[in-house]
């Protein structure tokens, strides 16, 4: 590793697990401060104590992104722990219901809402005056590859909604925060599999190829410290390490 991201303080919402946990202990390789934010604490800890037992630096808040007042907490405390925040990846996110949208019921449409939608706001909103305020700062919004007009390998209504409205977020925020040196960018991984699809249909992955938690890696810490500019949405289905480049192509069906 480079250390690249050497003591820059770096928030990770939804760190206890999946894409989130792989990204945390990545950017703690690359010398990032790494605060791991997620609603159940054991496994926050858990991801943190893993990344201190190996040398980097990490704590582990215990965050709902759907309560603003946790979320102001979260910031709030980061700051007051480290000094600053250089670094913001709203990874926390949920998939919602696989079925027709007919069936699709107002507690499941809201609950997708919250989190998707909601917890990035409420994580930009309650950052950037600490980003502004030192002139700098970077957000990474984890969009989705069905987030993509012509894309139809298609599971989750509400879930790749709520990925349009994080484009649409991601792109005003990098318009507005450019003049206060702030960066925004997205990531837009394709299908996975971790915990984050363990109620969808097994149907879903048939003739998929599939991520792994660690193919997140790469992108990360390409749009972290080789990406220039901001308002950019990266679509990622292969990461070639050995080229350290991104591909732009789609493979969906075998």
């Amino acid at each position: 590793m480079t250390g690249k991201l050497s003591k820059q303080v770096l928030v990770m919402t939804g760190g206890g697990m999946g894409f989130g946990e792989h990204m945390s202990k990545a950017v703690a390789k690359e010398g990032a401060i790494v605060v791991v934010a997620d609603i159940l604490l054991p496994e926050a800890e858990r991801v943190a104590g893993e990344i201190n037992a190996r040398g980097g630096a990490a704590v582990a808040l215990e965050t709902d992104v759907t309560d603003e007042t946790q979320v102001q907490s979260l910031m709030d405390e980061t700051v007051d722990r480290f000094g600053r925040i250089d670094i913001l990846v709203n990874n926390a996110g949920i998939s919602g219901p696989s079925c027709d949208f007919v069936d699709i019921e107002t507690p499941d449409w809201d609950g997708v809402v919250n989190v998707n939608i909601n917890g990035v706001f409420y994580c930009c909103r309650s950052v950037l005056p600490h980003m502004i305020a030192q002139g700098a700062g970077h957000i990474v919004n984890i969009s989705s590859m069905t987030a993509r007009v012509g894309f139809t390998h298609l599971r989750s209504i509400p879930y790749t909604t709520t990925k349009f409205a994080v484009e649409g977020m991601n792109w005003t925020l990098s318009v507005m925060m450019k003049e206060h040196g702030i960066r925004v960018n997205a990531i837009c991984p394709a299908l996975a599999v971790t915990n984050f699809q363990a109620k969808s249909p097994k149907e879903y992955f048939v003739g998929a190829r599939c991520w792994t938690p660690d193919h997140m890696v790469g992108p990360l810490l390409y749009t972290l410290t080789e990406l220039e500019g901001t308002g950019h949405s990266i679509e990622v289905i292969a990461w070639h390490e050995e080229r350290g480049t991104v591909d732009k192509y789609a493979y969906i069906h075998d």
